[in-house]
């Protein structure tokens, strides 16, 4: 099967981009040299390519600004490339790296001998910190912990054994792995407004992100189908999964997972033209749910029309560096 054989996820929405699609990429590279070298050349070149920085600007919309884009682009590049990096480490060492970075994320500054991950993660920090305030660092930090702890952390056995997991608990592991919990969190920044307690924990908040997140998951899974089918069959990619547990063919994985997507993209509007009422947050709250959509077709469509290699061409796919080394 090829990726053009794969169905197209669909959006009633359109997408936007901030105008700074282009514009990071000298910055991006320079991140890329000076922090992390502890990956091989030929690993950072392949991230050059990859047009990561792209994705913020198709994600991020509401950015006015290039300082206000940074943070965003860099933690971009940070997170793939702290996934791609640790995603086979063991987990008691991981847990320990997961807390060096959430006391960075919360202030501390990274030790001389830290590698350069902890450095790019301080200064996304400090360049967040004119648009928020503590406890949106504190949320920022904890969508981390989550991320690192109830996905890549759940994750690894499957990987290390190539063991299929079932679909309810692969939906779990993904729906924090993909890092979108950690990485909506600048929607906030990015379009002026600081969720309060009342708003970041209502139900209807949560739900709309989770559905945000698995409804990432499938796109993911879509765009990097091919991919997989030249490397290996991905044991965490949803429609693999749905194509072994219900013994079914590749393209009728496809509908399974498609016909979920769907529903879950069904569920996200209903909840979005039904939200509870805010009070005087009420605007804000509704374009902030409004942003969370963008980030959905802004992602399908940086999939489809951004063009990175990753996602095209097998061999431009960086490997797991740490495991490789360790």
């Amino acid at each position: 099967m090829k990726q053009l054989d794969i169905p197209v996820l669909q959006y009633s929405w359109a997408y936007k981009v901030a105008p700074f699609a282009e514009s990071f990429y000298e910055e991006q590279n320079d991140w890329i040299d000076r922090d992390y070298q502890f990956m091989p050349e030929a690993t950072r070149i392949k991230y050059k390519r990859n047009n990561l920085i792209q994705a913020a600007s198709y994600m991020f919309p509401a950015t006015k600004t290039m300082e206000q884009m940074r943070p965003i682009a860099r933690f971009m590049v940070w997170l793939t490339l702290y996934e791609d990096y640790y995603e086979l480490c063991p987990v008691k060492e991981l847990a320990s790296v997961r807390d060096d970075i959430m006391n960075v994320m919360l202030g501390d500054n990274p030790r001389p001998g830290d590698i350069g991950l902890l450095r790019q993660v301080a200064l996304s920090r400090d360049e967040f910190r004119p648009y928020v305030n503590d406890n949106w660092f504190q949320r920022w930090a904890e969508s981390f912990h989550d991320y690192t702890t109830y996905g890549i952390m759940e994750e690894t056995p499957y990987k290390l054994k190539q063991e299929f997991p079932t679909l309810s608990h692969l939906l779990l592991m993904r729906e924090y792995s993909i890092s979108m919990y950690p990485y909506a969190d600048p929607v906030e920044p990015s379009m002026g407004f600081i969720a309060p307690d009342s708003v970041s924990k209502h139900p209807v908040i949560k739900r709309l992100k989770t559905l945000m997140s698995r409804i990432m998951v499938i796109q993911n899974s879509f765009a990097s189908i091919e991919k997989k089918l030249i490397i290996s069959p991905d044991v965490l990619n949803i429609i693999f999964v749905m194509k072994h547990q219900y013994k079914i063919s590749l393209e009728e994985a496809c509908m399974e997972a498609m016909q979920m997507h769907n529903n879950y993209v069904r569920e996200f509007v209903e909840l979005k033209v039904n939200l509870p009422e805010f009070g005087p947050l009420q605007k804000d709250v509704e374009n902030f749910v409004h942003h969370m959509t963008l980030m959905l077709s802004g992602l399908g469509a940086w999939y489809h029309l951004g063009k990175s290699p990753c996602y095209e061409v097998p061999g431009e796919y960086p490997r797991p560096e740490y495991a490789q080394q360790g």
